[in-house]
């Protein structure tokens, strides 16, 4: 059986080394490491898009984007 408490401890002991390690680091490498870059379908394959309204945008992304994108309409 595993102690919450000594499993709590361990996970503490564990972030703060990793915030001891993130501190030690040049801002070159903690820069390179903030951002993740995440492919989105159908958004990352133009360079850019325009619309002459926001109606005219709001539906080009329900009709072109994955629900899972977060671009639609909110119920």
């Amino acid at each position: 059986m595993i102690d919450s408490t000594s499993m709590n401890e361990r996970v503490q002991d564990e972030w703060i080394r990793d915030f001891e390690a993130a501190f030690h680091r040049s801002l070159e490498e903690r820069l390179r490491y903030a951002f993740l870059y995440t492919y989105k379908p159908v958004l990352d394959d133009e360079p850019f898009r325009s619309f002459e309204s926001m109606a005219d945008y709001r539906q080009w992304c329900e009709k072109n984007l994955p629900a899972w994108l977060g671009y639609g309409r909110s119920l």
